[in-house]
């Protein structure tokens, strides 16, 4: 068996860096330098777990603007 020598220039983010980066990558706006940057971080688990964040708090906003319309319309109880 062969083992891979480690890989000394991924780096490790922080949950404010994993944070920026899903937000920017959620509306479209990152650079692709930031995400090769974030492509060789040491483990996506940050990444994945921010971006499922990301998307529960937009799914909840929705929600939200949603029950204000229908209630200003006088269509909920």
């Amino acid at each position: 068996m062969s083992e891979q020598p480690p890989d000394d220039d991924k780096q490790d983010t922080t949950f404010a860096q994993a944070a920026a980066s899903a937000a920017a990558a959620m509306f479209g706006v990152q650079s692709s330098k930031n995400r090769d940057k974030d492509f060789k971080a040491k483990s996506p688990a940050k990444f994945i777990f921010m971006g499922m964040v990301m998307v529960m708090v937009f799914i909840t906003c929705v929600l939200f603007a949603v029950r204000c319309s229908m209630q200003q319309a006088g269509v909920a109880h």
